[in-house]
């Protein structure tokens, strides 16, 4: 038998076009430094605080000869009723001794966003007809331009952070 209704109605727009996320590859001293300066960053331009940081995923394995890091988060910051900014940073790296820098090596930080929006379809009358009408006719008469202005303050945040990230490495352009 089918199913007419779901519990909900997702809606899913990535923060980056065409590319879903933003890569930054980095080489040279003290790559390690990278995990306690994006911490401090997600509190600081997201304005969130640290307990909603999620950290999915940590690896830090240490050898003789070298670290080897793997570490992701996951940031859900509520914008309205209905959408929410979903960020994930992931972070990978090496690092081994160096007689000039302490330590020295590679990293690589991949920084996906996304704006979703969910509509509830889990009472009767949110899965009416009549519901369904003036739900489309809200999204795309009034609700449209508040999601394009979502993702647009979204990917200018996301700039900012690797702005900041590359500032912090000292990779920023010259002018």
């Amino acid at each position: 038998m089918p199913v007419y209704a779901r519990t909900k109605l997702l809606i899913h727009d990535y923060c980056f076009f065409p590319v879903p996320y933003a890569t930054f590859n980095y080489a040279g001293p003290n790559p390690q430094n990278a995990y306690e300066h994006i911490k401090k960053l997600f509190v600081s331009m997201f304005g969130v605080e640290e307990k909603e940081i999620q950290e999915r995923e940590f690896r830090w394995d240490r050898h003789e000869a070298e670290e080897v890091f793997h570490v992701r988060w996951e940031i859900v910051k509520d914008l309205d009723q209905f959408s929410f900014q979903h960020i994930v940073v992931s972070l990978d790296g090496r690092a081994r001794p160096s007689k000039e820098f302490g330590k020295e090596g590679t990293l690589n930080i991949r920084i996906e966003g996304r704006i979703r929006t969910e509509y509830p379809q889990e009472t009767i009358w949110q899965r009416s007809l009549i519901y369904e009408m003036f739900r489309v006719f809200y999204h795309k008469v009034i609700y449209q331009s508040t999601r394009k202005r979502y993702i647009e303050e979204c990917r200018a945040m996301l700039g900012r952070f690797n702005e900041e990230i590359r500032s912090f490495f000292n990779l920023l352009p010259r002018m």
